[in-house]
């Protein structure tokens, strides 16, 4: 398939008599198919699919279509993208770190084996890798990695604290072949700031790492984890993505594990997520350079919420904001929504797979398991595709199949993958519940 698709945006000229006679005129037909729904013209997607990961990505959905079948969500064949913990050493000591990172794990892997699991991820389809942690530029080995994954036609980012990536780093990093840098920014101001990250002075150095990945013409994306400690900076964050010249702006939810278990009491209410979410739609509706995503699935509620009587929407996902028209719309349905299991996986430095770096559920090791067994067979990732199976609100809510509720904040707060998401204003008493609870545990 991956041949048919270089014959047919003229990448390859020749190919054998199954790739050019049968494989292509299926290809010519179904990406036309698609490019007249979307009123795409043949010429753009051939433009587009001389672009090695769109390939990767197109063959991952037709491979998801022979596995799974055309189902709500979608499950491609394979991770659209991989976050690979590297490492769990790091320079810092942030206050909600999911990793609870500071120093390595004693079993992580070694530089050949970095090399084997990258091979694997390529051999697979995967087609894109993320690499974070702790802080992954602390390891060295981490550009042959990436060099590795480039040459096999993997999409490569980098997620950073960013106080390592000097100029030179930077430069090291787009000849290895990383497109895609995410910087941590947890405040508006210093204070804020280097009060999550446990380190003064770590505001300026991170934003002279944004700055650098500017210059380097990365694509550039910045972070922000919401919380009650610098939610009312949040619009003032945004401003300054636009100022530095960032592409895209993320708020992740909050999500207690790891570290962040520690100060669960400042995650922000049902309420202020809705009001959150308001305002950063607002934020991508003005027509900026700037898109605004969030890890919150509610997000795409909201959108659609907003844009009632509009005939095109944007349906906001983890990783894009489409704009939809007409039937198109009912795309959302396949597309949007958590992805955990689904579009994507994680693995820890010592090469355990989860669902997700928010949810600490092993499902195997690469080390020793191939990854699309893992991918193919295992009951937990059965059970997160299958939105039928969520229980409370989130099982009968209208707009499941769009967003789904966070399943790790359900994980983490409930022990239960299918529980409703407490962070979504639809099962505010929950959330109040539980913290109700915490308060009566400490007096």
């Amino acid at each position: 398939m991956g041949v048919a698709l270089e014959l047919f945006s003229g990448v390859k000229k020749d190919a054998c008599f199954l790739c050019s006679h049968v494989a292509l005129p299926l290809v010519r037909w179904t990406v036309g198919r698609g490019g007249g729904a979307f009123g795409v013209s043949e010429d753009v997607l051939k433009s587009r699919f001389k672009d090695r990961y769109w390939r990767t990505g197109l063959v991952d959905v037709i491979k998801g279509v022979a596995k799974y079948g055309v189902r709500r969500p979608f499950v491609p064949g394979a991770p659209f993208l991989i976050v690979w913990d590297y490492t769990y050493a790091c320079n810092l000591r942030c206050k909600h770190c999911y990793a609870s990172a500071g120093k390595p794990l004693s079993d992580e892997l070694s530089g050949e084996e970095t090399l084997k699991v990258a091979d694997m991820l390529a051999d697979f389809g995967v087609t894109a890798v993320s690499f974070s942690g702790g802080e992954p530029l602390m390891r060295g080995d981490i550009f042959d990695t990436i060099k590795r994954l480039r040459d096999n036609g993997v999409y490569v980012a980098v997620a950073s604290n960013g106080t390592l990536i000097t100029r030179e780093t930077a430069r090291r990093l787009k000849e290895a072949g990383v497109g895609f840098v995410q910087i941590s920014l947890d405040g508006a101001t210093a204070e804020t700031h280097d009060s999550f990250r446990g380190i003064p002075g770590t505001y300026k150095e991170t934003l002279q790492g944004i700055k650098n990945c500017v210059e380097n013409d990365f694509f550039v994306e910045i972070s922000t984890t919401a919380t009650s400690l610098n939610y009312d900076e949040i619009p003032r964050i945004a401003d300054l993505c636009e100022e530095v010249g960032a592409d895209w702006y993320i708020v992740y939810n909050f999500i207690p594990t790891g570290r962040g278990h520690f100060i669960v009491e400042n995650d922000i209410s049902p309420e202020e997520r809705e009001e959150l979410l308001r305002t950063l739609w607002r934020k991508l509706a003005s027509g900026g350079k700037l898109q605004v995503l969030s890890t919150a699935p509610q997000f795409a509620r909201v959108a659609l919420q907003e844009q009632r009587d509009s005939e095109s929407k944007i349906i906001p996902g983890h990783f894009y904001n489409p704009m939809l028209t007409g039937q198109l719309q009912d795309l959302g349905e396949f597309i949007g929504g958590c992805g955990a299991g689904r579009m994507y996986s994680a693995i820890r430095p010592n090469g355990t797979l989860q669902p997700c770096v928010f949810m600490p559920i092993e499902l195997g090791n690469l080390r020793k398991q191939d990854l699309e067994e893992i991918w193919d067979t295992h009951p937990v990732l059965q059970t997160l595709r299958d939105r039928t199976q969520l229980k409370g609100h989130c099982g009968i809510c209208g707009y499941k199949w769009v967003c789904g509720g966070c399943r790790a904040r359900a994980y983490n707060y409930l022990g239960d993958i299918t529980a409703p998401d407490p962070g979504c204003i639809n099962n505010k008493e929950i959330f109040e519940k539980l913290h109700e609870k915490r308060r009566s545990l400490e007096v």
